[in-house]
């Protein structure tokens, strides 16, 4: 038994130490799970059963300690001894229930690991060849829907200064094909080993829909389009939304000199007339930061990408100042991230599993119960 205030130290130090080697050894199995397809799943299994046995290991320990916490409050030798055997208690029961309730989270968490190690070698591609019957007449209704609610959103006629300059009134894009683009351009900024803010642009944003749709994969928006009507309600959407990480204001494409501050560009045909288009597309390409990624779902650019130095990653997706063979490679390593669009929540509290969290969500991985909506 515990009789010395030397010995409640010990006991204090014993579960620093616990933390300390279950952290560590947590950070081991993070570093492995980032290397990927490289990763050493034997290892990986090895660390796992570490951690199997640190959680058996605590619980062992948690129940020593709760009998010598009864066994030294029933021995105090005075009223005072209680007291302040009581204050040490409390406060190590405090420390020793936040240890239990993050080591209970190791069943998800393990999952979370033994999915990556399984899918260390699976190749999902950035776009699907087949899509089921039954879900491809869901998302042809959900695209009439969204057209009608896009249509709702932004009554505005096209402005004749719009019309004079050879834009493109606002036109919706499907909102399942503009997903799918999102998404594919989303893993290959995890395929990039991007850190930092992910941010995204879309050229010719009309009334806005898009930039709020954007809002779910990337850090921050921003949206801009020549006609200040559609800037209207687009700003009245993000009021009503109240976003705080969604920006759109008026500006030209053929003057705007913000394209290198982004990390994923959108471009769906917002000028009518093919020499202004082209020229939009060369000065986008030539403002864009090396490696930035281009979304441009029109025949036009697929046609134009190679003569604009751009490597072709898959479907509409494309990487400025990029070789056709690093795109290549970009889409293989793209096409083993996982597929879950997640980010680390601002309220997200530092725990002896968020390097593991992390690793996972750096790799398109969530633990399934934290996956929910914006």
């Amino acid at each position: 038994m515990l009789e010395t205030s030397e010995d409640l130290s010990e006991i204090s130090t014993e579960l620093r130490d616990i933390r300390a080697s279950v952290r560590d050894t947590v950070q081991v199995l993070a570093d492995e799970l980032l290397k990927r397809e490289g990763m050493n799943d034997l290892k990986a299994h090895s660390i796992c059963a570490q951690l199997d046995l640190a959680v058996r290991n605590f619980e062992a320990f948690a129940h020593r300690a709760n009998k010598i916490r009864m066994e030294q409050e029933a021995e105090a030798k005075s009223r005072d001894e209680l007291l302040y055997l009581r204050r040490f208690w409390g406060s190590f029961s405090a420390q020793l229930s936040l240890t239990r309730v993050e080591l209970n989270r190791w069943t998800l968490i393990r999952n979370l690991v033994q999915l990556q190690v399984r899918e260390r070698n699976k190749r999902i591609p950035l776009y699907p060849a087949t899509i089921p019957e039954t879900h491809r007449s869901q998302v042809a209704a959900s695209d009439e829907v969204f057209d009608w609610l896009h249509g709702i959103l932004n009554p505005e006629r096209q402005s004749e200064s719009a019309q004079s300059a050879g834009c493109f009134a606002d036109i919706a894009l499907p909102n399942s094909e503009f997903h799918q683009h999102l998404h594919a351009a989303y893993r290959v900024l995890i395929a990039m080993d991007h850190s930092g803010p992910k941010r995204f642009l879309d050229v010719g944003c009309g009334g806005g829909l898009k930039v709020l749709t954007a809002l779910r994969y990337f850090d921050e928006v921003s949206g801009f389009d020549f006609q200040a009507s559609y800037v209207s309600v687009a700003e009245d959407l993000m009021r009503r939304g109240d976003v705080e990480r969604a920006n759109v204001f008026e500006a030209d494409a053929l003057l705007f000199e913000g394209y290198g501050d982004f990390e994923v560009v959108y471009f769906y045909r917002p000028i009518r007339d093919e020499e202004k288009l082209i020229e939009m597309e060369k000065r986008i390409v030539d403002m864009a930061k090396p490696g930035a990624i281009l979304i441009a779902p029109y025949l036009g650019f697929a046609h134009r990408y190679k003569g604009l130095e751009c490597g072709h990653v898959d479907g509409h997706v494309y990487v400025a100042k990029t070789s056709q063979t690093a795109a290549d490679r970009l889409r293989r390593r793209a096409a083993k991230t996982g597929v879950a669009v997640v980010r680390d929540a601002p309220g997200d509290i530092e725990n002896l599993w968020s390097p593991l969290l992390s690793a996972a969500r750096n790799s398109g991985y969530e633990v399934e119960r934290f996956l929910q909506p914006v």
